[in-house]
């Protein structure tokens, strides 16, 4: 499953990621993701927590290498957080489709990654 949350005020999105990734989790995030970056006035930054991450279905693997591809330009820095070495293998699977600057951290340096993104202090989800 894939929610999103807005950083009120920042240019940044949370994206909270658990379980098995399926293709209809991708087609219900990704207009949101594109529509963030549509009203984005900085280059948008990005922190994904993976939860109990298993990792994706074939599918949609594909459709996140498609999307990456498309906006391989369009991110600023994007701190993945999570739990283990899966989580740590997917960042470095993905970092290749993008420019933007990829650093994983382990869900103990959660507040490493808020600085490293550059989220004011005191920043809430939402």
């Amino acid at each position: 499953m894939i929610t999103i949350e807005h950083l009120t005020g920042e240019d940044i999105i949370l994206i909270r990621a658990s379980g098995t990734l399926t293709t209809q989790d991708y087609e219900s995030a990704v207009p949101e993701l594109e529509h963030a970056l549509g009203l984005a006035k900085h280059s948008l930054r990005i922190m994904v927590r993976l939860e109990a991450f298993k990792g994706w279905e074939i599918g949609a693997l594909w459709q996140e290498l498609k999307f990456d591809f498309k906006h391989l330009n369009d991110f600023g820095r994007i701190a993945i957080v999570g739990e283990g070495k899966l989580e740590e293998w997917a960042t470095k699977l993905s970092a290749p489709f993008t420019k933007s600057e990829m650093q994983f951290f382990s869900s103990d340096r959660e507040a490493e990654a808020r600085k490293w993104l550059g989220m004011k202090e005191g920043s809430q989800d939402g």
